[in-house]
């Protein structure tokens, strides 16, 4: 009885040491890491990345490293433009709205990769994004204009990036098309405007509609001058709101389907407009002292819903 006594707290004394100093690895909280792919230097699509009027699709060329294990990936693509005046638009196009999901068990395989990866790399043509042609998502023409592209990515404890952090991708990106508003400025010098400080900035230049089958007059029209390099794409909201104080000049004309605030005087024409002779008296554009450098950004929209945005470089003088 003695020695089996001894050898019962032999035993407890194992398991409690075992309990006590056990090399179970600590939880894991941390959010996988979302980088660029292998070759490359960037994530693509790269924030503030224009798509031109000939552009089908985009390349989607990404990495997520996760020491635990990668859960799933999603990437997503949606319209910036939408405000909240719920606009009846033409139901000849349509937005770009992607959702997919990467994930082990993915039903497409160029979206699948294999379970309890730590690691995956995201670099071929199965996963670009069409808008147009036979690989196209959608069915109907794009609606031209301003998209969101984010990448999220959870790993297999549930730990996921967010936008708030940093962690989550986001870009924003912008398709263009033949049959949206044209935007065209003709004294441009090496490739900027040029002003003088205290006095009108002269833009001479067309907003018009184009002779494409589905092009649609003009419907608004938003100018506005602002510090050099500001980043306009950043929010998921950057686009909806009216925030007059972050700009020299903020006009607008005609109304918007997209912009909450997007009001303004009546358009002089809806087919052809020439900037010269609207932003004069009144509605000039005054170059600002303290600066030698300065963004024109101009935004058209015509009646289908379809924008497009131009930004020029100012040279203050």
């Amino acid at each position: 009885m003695k020695q089996n006594g001894i050898l019962l707290l032999a035993f407890a004394s194992t398991f409690l040491f075992a309990c006590g100093t056990g090399d179970e690895a600590p939880q894991d909280l941390e959010a996988p890491v979302i980088d660029h792919a292998d070759g490359h230097e960037y994530i693509e699509p790269e924030n503030g990345e224009v798509f031109s009027e000939t552009a089908d699709h985009t390349h989607v060329r990404f990495s997520v490293e996760d020491p635990s294990g990668i859960g799933q990936v999603r990437v997503n693509i949606h319209a910036n433009f939408d405000g909240h005046t719920h606009a009846r638009m033409n139901n000849d196009f349509v937005r770009l709205d992607v959702n997919d999901i990467y994930s082990p068990d993915a039903s497409n395989p160029d979206l699948r990769f294999p379970a309890g990866s730590t690691r995956i790399n995201i670099d071929g043509t199965g996963t670009d994004i069409y808008w147009t042609g036979s690989n196209s998502r959608i069915s109907d023409p794009v609606i031209a204009g301003t998209y969101h592209f984010g990448i999220e990515a959870t790993d297999i404890h549930g730990n996921q990036t967010g936008y708030a952090d940093g962690s989550s991708y986001i870009a924003t990106i912008q398709i263009r098309a033949p049959y949206a508003p044209a935007i065209s400025i003709s004294n441009l010098h090496d490739d900027e405007l040029e002003g003088a400080a205290g006095s009108p900035l002269e833009v001479q230049g067309t907003v018009s509609k184009t002779d494409h089958t589905l092009s649609a007059p003009i419907a608004f029209l938003w100018i506005r001058l602002t510090e050099e390099h500001e980043d306009h794409g950043g929010g998921h909201d950057d686009h909806n709101h009216r925030i007059a104080e972050e700009y020299f000049y903020d006009k607008m004309w005609g109304s918007s389907a997209w912009l909450d605030e997007g009001n303004g005087p009546d358009l002089p024409h809806d087919e052809m407009i020439d900037l010269s002779k609207v932003l004069t008296g009144d509605d000039a554009i005054m170059v600002p002292s303290g600066e030698d450098h300065l963004d024109l950004i101009i935004l058209a929209e015509d009646t289908n819903g379809n924008t497009t945005e131009m930004k020029y470089s100012v040279h203050v003088e």
